[in-house]
């Protein structure tokens, strides 16, 4: 099944569970898969909310088709990556994904390993329900055609038939576009069903704050009193606290020249800052257009602070740089609570402040949910 995958930055280390030992609060993950063979492995990876690695073991294939994996967990587990490995090195290493909806799950996968990606069929946990089995039959069916697509996009590359490229291009966007369709449309059509919950975890991130709150009050009170239902609640929670309206909260970073510099500073001035990264495309098409804004608002009361997220601080440097940045930045590498603070899960966000510290926009959407509200003000 496809799934979103981002870091939950607003939910982090809220399912917590103690270490379990019997057998019953174990997860265990069984294969009944035609054509594995004894020499075979299964390497499986197990993910939290944040998409942190919380257990992973190697699996070696000792009874033709079928493996088993079992382990006790410390923290509610997300999602199982399962790799295949087959003995004979000729043939391509395969993938699949399966959503956990407890630490102790029990899971069977039964299918054909030709296809281990898409076509074993997933009994256990959420998959006991079949409105989700539905569905997820009908996005992993989907997401093989967004892998094909993908597949010939870069055939195309190598062959350098651009016409082929340009077509297989819009195939992929149209079918990556069905995917979050389909995905949009369980949540919005299964208010009742927890897995509809658990999807909208990561789902809600990229929405607006009025989107999230709709959504949550349209969820069951079963499900707004679940554990997703309780993450989504906090998430809300926590934008509330840096949305439109709110007080700018306080903070500290060290600047790109190593001086230590704070919200505090700002105050009586209006203020831009810019999430950004010099890995994001979107980013970087927007430098032109704050640069030009900077430079008309500057002398009226206008100061920038551009916060990154980019682990490599050297290209960081070059990126401001060859944008031309020229206003204060900080690597919020360096500070992950600031990155938390202000639940930034989308690059670029952009949040506008008054001179007296009310947070006046926040938003990704600078075109027509920002610049608006900051050239008002500014006039």
């Amino acid at each position: 099944m496809r799934k979103i995958i981002i870091p939950l930055a607003c939910v982090a280390g809220m399912l917590c569970l103690s270490t379990c030992t019997s057998s019953s609060d174990k997860l265990v993950i069984r294969g009944s898969i035609t054509g594995l063979q004894a020499g075979d492995t299964i390497v499986v990876h197990i993910y939290d909310f944040e998409r942190q690695l919380v257990a992973d073991d190697t699996v070696a294939v000792t009874q033709k088709n079928s493996f088993y994996f079992e382990r006790s967990l410390a923290h509610a587990p997300y999602s199982a990556d399962l790799y295949y490995f087959p003995s004979d090195t000729a043939l391509r290493r395969r993938s699949k994904m399966i959503d956990l909806s407890s630490a102790s799950d029990k899971l069977t996968l039964q299918g054909d390993a030709a296809d281990f990606t898409y076509a074993p069929v997933v009994s256990g946990g959420f998959y006991d329900n079949k409105i989700v089995k539905a569905y997820a039959h009908v996005m992993d069916s989907l997401y093989k055609a967004v892998m094909a697509a993908s597949d010939s996009v870069r055939q195309a590359e190598l062959q350098r038939d651009t016409a082929a490229e340009k077509k297989f291009n819009e195939e992929f966007s149209r079918l990556a576009g069905l995917l979050e369709v389909e995905e949009v449309a369980f949540i919005k059509n299964h208010p009742d069903v927890m897995y509809a919950a658990y999807l909208y975890v990561s789902t809600s991130q990229w929405a607006t704050l009025k989107e999230v709150q709709a959504q949550y009050d349209a969820f069951t009170p079963e499900l707004q009193q679940s554990t997703y239902g309780k993450m989504i609640k906090k998430n809300i929670d926590k934008r509330t606290l840096v949305a439109a309206g709110a007080q700018l909260p306080d903070f500290t970073v060290t600047d790109i020249d190593g001086k230590a510099i704070s919200s505090a500073d700002f105050k009586g001035k209006y203020l831009l800052l810019d999430f950004w990264g010099s890995w994001c495309s979107w980013c970087r098409k927007a430098s032109p257009k704050l640069v030009k804004l900077y430079n008309e608002y500057k002398s009226k009361n206008l100061l920038m602070l551009g916060l990154a997220w980019d682990q490599n601080h050297e290209s960081w440097k070059k990126a401001i740089q060859k944008d031309e940045l020229a206003w204060t930045h900080a690597n919020l590498y360096d500070h992950p609570a600031v990155k938390e603070l202000f639940c930034i899960s989308a690059f670029p966000t952009y949040i506008f402040v008054s001179p007296e510290g009310t947070i006046l926009a926040n938003s990704s959407d600078f075109d027509k949910e920002v610049e608006p509200i900051m050239r008002n003000a500014l006039k």
